[in-house]
């Protein structure tokens, strides 16, 4: 029985003896390894394994689990590893039960994969649940006999020598991700371990490949990945937890959102939302910090999409942005840093103490960030019911006399030599040339 602290997890070096013996015994079954072939599956006691900490499915929590230690997860040290235990079994709590009675009736049904010294790359789930049942018998069997059997992991053992971090988190990656995606997961993660496999070496076609089922093996979805986690680093920062990406849940679509308007409205950009005026990156800085706040709200209900439209008239935009930092830069509206909250709730963990800090941020702010994006949604909804396809023309009409003075008054501006000027003045004329057509 594996009892963490007593004999789980064992070092490195004795799983791998410990698996190196049972290799020379019999085999149970067979399974396909991508890459391998078809290799031998054993029986192996649950004490002689151990979990892999940079798990895919589970790489936030992992990442936000290194901020309270100040180290790399691992899979020798039994604190890590009670750690890691509770995050996969809160991972999916609803079906955990259902997976119990699975194992118990039917035993398992799916070989994982372990290295060499006894790191699981394939099945860190069902091995966590294996140890619940043994450990735990009287509370999910009447008899005994209902559990036999299932104090072994079956599993193909590799036999490559110790693995590299890289080399795991290829192959655990390709398994999870490389095959077929067979269950659902955190979607955050993919960001966390993009990043993550990029700082260790890896390409993003690289990437790509090891995330096939969902990059479709294609770079450019791994480059946006890159993109947008950098945008989720930069909001971690401006609410002062750093490194806490369990805070990042729940919140993708905004996160994605966002990037593709800023992208919109950089140079080369698409100019989304039909912005007429003058910005620069301090404007896009203050969209980004507004984009920020209404994230963290977290509210299902709020279509990000709103801020284009605020955005796009400079002095209803102005007031808006004005208005959300006098509410969230209020003193009554702040909330302490997160080592305070730490402090305060000691028995926590940093993934509760995180949703506590952004609750009380919640109820602090909402009722002033509701108002005013209520106030938003209205005018915008008004001033679409409003518009008949003449008022649009007209309003064209205008910005284009305003357009013509601006380049009368100053024709050797240097933004009407650009080729990004050009482009938008092309795009113009193919569009009201698509017009004409439709009425002639």
């Amino acid at each position: 029985m594996a009892i963490i602290g007593e004999n789980f997890p064992m070092t490195r070096q004795a799983r791998k003896e410990e698996l190196t013996r049972i290799k020379t015994g019999e085999h149970v079954s067979t399974k396909k390894v991508p890459g391998k072939g078809m290799r031998p599956v054993y029986r192996i006691p649950l004490e002689y394994l151990s979990y892999n900490p940079y798990n895919t499915r589970f790489l936030s929590q992992a990442k936000t689990l290194e901020r309270r230690f100040g180290q790399e997860l691992s899979d020798e040290n039994p604190n890590h590893i009670a750690e890691i235990e509770k995050f996969i079994w809160n991972e999916k709590i609803d079906s955990n039960k259902s997976t119990i009675d699975s194992l118990i009736k039917h035993g398992q049904l799916e070989a994982g994969v372990v290295t060499a010294d006894g790191i699981i790359l394939a099945g860190n789930r069902r091995f966590r649940l294996l140890n619940e049942i043994i450990r735990y018998p009287d509370k999910y069997s009447n008899q005994r006999t209902g559990i036999v059997g299932l104090d072994c992991f079956e599993a193909v053992i590799l036999d490559d020598e110790a693995l590299s971090k890289k080399e795991i988190i290829k192959y655990e990656s390709f398994y999870q991700f490389g095959i077929e995606d067979k269950v659902e997961y955190n979607p955050i993660q993919k960001y966390v371990a993009a990043k993550d496999q990029k700082d260790l070496g890896f390409t993003e076609q690289e990437i790509a490949d090891n995330f096939i089922t969902i990059s479709k093996g294609k770079s450019k979805e791994v480059e946006k990945w890159l993109t947008v986690f950098e945008l989720m680093n930069e909001y971690l920062d401006y609410i002062e937890e750093s490194g806490i990406y369990t805070a990042l849940e729940g919140r993708e679509e905004a996160f994605l959102n966002l990037n593709t308007l800023l992208k919109s409205y950089r140079p080369g950009g698409s100019k989304s939302g039909r912005v007429w005026w003058t910005y620069d990156e301090h404007d896009l800085s203050a969209l980004k910090l507004v984009f920020f706040d209404y994230i963290r709200l977290n509210i299902p209900t709020h279509d990000f999409r709103i801020f284009k439209d605020i955005f796009s008239d400079e002095s209803q935009w102005k007031n808006f942005e004005r208005n959300v930092s006098d509410i969230v830069s209020d003193e009554n509206n702040k909330v302490k840093s997160f080592d305070e909250y730490r402090n305060n709730n000691p028995d926590e963990d940093e993934i509760t103490i995180s949703r506590i800090r952004q609750n009380d941020y919640r109820e602090n702010v909402k009722e002033g960030l509701n108002r005013l994006y209520g106030i938003e949604n209205a005018r915008i909804k008004s001033i679409e019911a409003q518009e008949r396809p003449l008022d649009i023309l007209n309003s064209i009409k205008q910005k284009l006399t305003k357009l013509e003075e601006a380049m009368e008054n100053n024709p050797d501006a240097e933004i009407f030599m650009t080729e990004e000027f050009y482009e938008a003045v092309n795009e113009v004329r193919k569009r009201i040339g698509k017009i004409k057509q439709e009425i002639d």
